[in-house]
């Protein structure tokens, strides 16, 4: 098995993980406060898990904090990174004298910068306390316990017994350098946890918002070959606001499907929905669908958005071959991996695409390897791929209007798709009338 998940950038851009000109996989989930809490979701979300234990704790932790995901998070971006900002100034620990200078001191912008970090400091670790409170009242955990009590430590030696209230602080000239002493040297260790762990929190509660607001599932995960299945109950694409929900199904038995349809009928959402879901289960998110079981998979690959590349002298065919090498030789003997082929050698004409669609899946048919989905719009290759046990056979479904006009479901079905959309589609682009205006102006 592999020792960590497998997944390449080309496949990072084919699914959006990352995309900085557009909409994102990883800017739907990025809903952190602080700065801090988005380098922590970041790593999460960068570095997916192939532990079973590991993922499963990773959904605890966001899980945990449904009960209390519609309670206020007073909590603001600047504010926790100037009170970092001040944790971290050294301090020499040796307490100074108070003398006529401070006099002067007192109406310095050092004097007011200290007060109000003070103060900002206090806040904030109450703040963060009886929202950790509010989270173990619905069930205790050891770890938001422990940090419950780090509060409590540094709260009882600021306000030294007395009621824990900021405005009864009463800070002046005559005591700023010991609270200043207090909080950056004699509490610094205990402080910088704590806001370590709070950038944690306000990492998991971004997920925790996101998979509520969206009534996302959380995906049941087994080792590999557990169950040697992938079941996903109504998933959907994240980017679908009205989405159509499809459920799917593979199995080792059956680890390779030829998938149909006409253009404009889904294909590549539904692939890419699968990839996707895949992902976020490896990295302990939450899912959109209802439910998904999968093992752990060695990782997910994908050939959808290729270019040609002018520089090497690749054309589009060349540059198809060349991805599924780069994909085959990333992965180990036995695999699990899942490889996602859409519309596999356009590049070429009809029976050259046909013979090396055949020849690619023929191969792959043979070794006890990764799961595979090709989508193609090769729909005459089907009798030749029934020939091998390990193929299965789906298509996006359409259903005629009363017209006869094509009603795209956006739902995956068994079997092969026969429709021929192409002339319909462009008589419907609006092209020949485009071409006949040309005509009547000669």
């Amino acid at each position: 098995m592999s020792k960590r998940f497998l997944i390449d950038p080309q496949t990072t851009q084919d699914i959006q993980l990352l995309d900085v000109t557009g909409r994102s996989i990883w800017g739907f989930f990025n809903h952190a406060i602080t700065a801090g809490g988005e380098d922590f979701l970041r790593e999460l979300f960068f570095n997916p898990l192939s532990d079973v234990d590991a993922i499963k704790d990773r959904q605890l932790k966001i899980r945990r904090l449904e009960p209390v995901v519609q309670e206020d998070f007073p909590f603001y971006r600047m504010v926790v990174i100037d009170i970092e900002k001040y944790i971290k100034r050294s301090h020499s620990g040796e307490r100074s004298g108070w003398g006529l200078l401070d006099l002067f001191v007192a109406k310095a912008p050092i004097y007011y910068y200290k007060v109000s970090s003070i103060i900002e400091t206090c806040d904030f670790l109450l703040k963060s306390q009886a929202f950790y409170k509010k989270v173990n009242a619905h069930q205790p955990y050891d770890d938001i316990a422990e940090m419950i009590h780090i509060h409590e430590e540094c709260l009882s030696m600021i306000f030294k017994g007395g009621p824990y209230n900021t405005e009864q602080l009463k800070i002046n000239r005559f005591n700023l350098d010991a609270y200043d002493r207090l909080i950056r040297y004699e509490l610094s260790g205990k402080i910088k946890q704590a806001i370590a762990f709070f950038y944690e929190i306000d990492a998991y509660f971004a997920v925790t918002r996101t998979a509520t607001e969206y009534g996302f599932c959380y995906p049941e995960i087994y080792p590999k070959h557990h169950t040697s299945e992938i079941h996903m109950q109504e998933v959907y694409h994240i980017f679908h606001q009205h989405p159509v929900k499809n459920t799917i199904q593979m199995t080792r038995e059956k680890r390779i499907w030829y998938l149909t349809g006409a253009n404009m009928a889904g294909k590549s959402s539904f692939i890419k929905t699968i990839s996707t879901v895949l992902y976020l289960t490896h990295i302990g998110f939450p899912a959109p669908a209802s439910s998904v079981k999968t093992d752990l998979i060695d990782g997910v690959f994908t050939s959808i958005n290729l270019q040609d590349n002018l520089e090497l002298g690749y054309s589009h065919f060349y540059a198809e071959a060349i991805r599924l090498k780069e994909i085959v030789d990333q992965l180990d003997k036995n695999t699990n991996a899942l490889i996602i082929l859409d519309e596999l050698f356009k590049g070429t004409n009809h029976i050259d695409a046909s013979n090396a669609i055949f020849d690619i899946i023929d191969h792959l048919s043979h070794i006890d390897g990764p799961y595979v989905i090709v989508s193609s719009h090769v729909t005459d290759l089907a009798p030749r791929l029934k020939l091998l046990p390990v193929v299965d056979f789906y298509k996006m479904n359409i259903e005629s209007g009363e017209e006869g006009d094509p009603r795209f479901t956006y739902t995956i079905v068994p079997g092969v798709a026969e429709e021929k959309l192409g002339m319909w589609l462009l008589k419907k682009s609006g092209v020949f009338q485009s071409i006949a205006r040309l005509k009547d102006m000669s």
